[in-house]
Parts: C-alpha cells; structure tokens; sequence
C-alpha cells in the first residue's frame, strides 16, 4: 500500500484533460472497426476514428457517471466527454478514477442533465504517484474482467433458457414429441391435452406492490420508493 506522500491533493483539470465528442448522425456513418461511444457506451462503429486510445469516455448528457474504458482507438459522440489528454497518468486507473466521482450531483436542471467539463476540472481530488496508480488499476482490472466474464456466462445461460422455452412451449419440440398426439384449437395445433387461455383466466389479477408509510427509525434496510430517485441520484 502507497504511503499517504505517495498521494498528491489536486484537481480533476491537473490529472487530465476532458474534451466534448464529436457530432455522428446515423446517416453519416460506415461500419468499420472502430467503435462509436456514447453517454450510454458502445452504441456501433464507424471507419474512422476521432480519438487515439486507450480512450477514457463518460456521459455529458442523459446517462451521467458511467465510465467507460476503451482499449484501441474510437469516435467519442457528442453526448459524452473524453479524456484528451491523460497528463502522463494510467488510463486504466483514471477510468476507475472518474467512477469514484458523482457527476450526477453536478449536473444542471434542465430537462435533460447534463455537466459542464469546466465545473468537473474544478474538482478536487487525491491522486497516487505512477507506479501506484499502475498496481491499483492491475488488482481493478482483474476483478473487472472477473465480472465482465460473468456477465457474458449469465447472458449465454438467459439466451438458452428463452431458446429452450420457445422449442418447448412455442414450436412443440419438446422431448417425445415425434409420437405426441396434436389436436386443432383456435390458436392452432397444440398437443393433446393442452389448451389455450387467456392471463385473466390462469392466474388472479395482476396488481402493483404495496407503499409501506415512511419512517425517519433507522430500522432494518432502507425502502426505496419511486418518489426518492431523483435524476441520476437517490435521496432518501
């Protein structure tokens, strides 16, 4: 672990510098190999590219806090900010640098939030010397690819289930069904001994939760109600 002289106070603006993304209508772009990022992240790709990489991206409007780490080069889109110039420091480490900051407690009012990079340069924060910034982004990144991985092993497992469902359910390729019997009904053929209905007619009416009433006692986990998420935070 860094010693606390290893660690400098300073602002946002001394460790890197962030630039607004480019214009890109739909129309205007040609798949290619560089990816096209968003506020919301990877959103297609394009033939050339606007920034040099790896790039650091987050969102100037609408999804505000998300951070996103791009290994190659990209075209930043002009509902996010860039990192344009690191200042010598780990892109790596700044990517999980920028998601310790809650940009969305400085964004503005208007109907769709947005911040300004000037007021997010202001910002004072604690950075490490080089070689601490490279072990802390090296130990991030494992568990970063750690979950990554298991996020790809759970939409795999998601995709067999909705396949699975529509084999069985949808198109009757359920096991045996060579030798079942199908009989004719107002949906179509359906195997013998099935029969269509209707939601209302299977199940008791679908109803919203209940709202408990507030209550100030520090009692057990909190209770998030709708009323309590504010754009891009949570007040309660």
């Amino acid at each position: 672990m860094a010693s606390k002289s290893h660690w400098t106070d300073c602002t946002l603006g001394d460790v890197i510098t962030l630039k607004r993304g480019y214009d890109l209508p739909n129309r205007d772009r040609i798949d290619g190999e560089y990816p096209v990022v968003s506020s919301s992240g990877i959103t297609g790709t394009h033939s050339v590219a606007k920034a040099r990489g790896p790039g650091v991206v987050t969102g100037r409007y609408g999804t505000l806090g998300q951070v996103f780490y791009v290994p190659g080069d990209f075209w930043p889109l002009n509902t996010s900010l860039y990192v344009e110039d690191f200042k010598g420091n780990h892109p790596r480490f700044i990517s999980f640098l920028l998601q310790t900051l809650n940009f969305g407690k400085r964004s503005g009012a208007a109907a769709v939030p947005g911040v300004n990079r000037n007021d997010l340069h202001m910002l004072r924060i604690k950075k490490p010397n080089l070689p601490t910034q490279y072990k802390i982004a090296a130990v991030l990144s494992t568990y970063d690819d750690l979950i990554e991985n298991n996020l790809r092993r759970i939409k795999i497992l998601e995709e067999m289930a909705q396949n699975l469902y529509r084999e069985w359910f949808v198109k009757f390729r359920f096991p045996g069904h060579q030798h079942a019997r199908f009989v004719d009904s107002l949906l179509g053929r359906i195997p013998e001994g099935w029969r269509w209905a209707k939601l209302k007619d299977v199940c008791d009416s679908i109803s919203y939760g209940f709202t408990a009433s507030a209550n100030k006692e520090v009692v057990g986990p909190k209770f998030l109600r709708i009323t309590d998420i504010v754009p891009n935070t949570i007040e309660w």
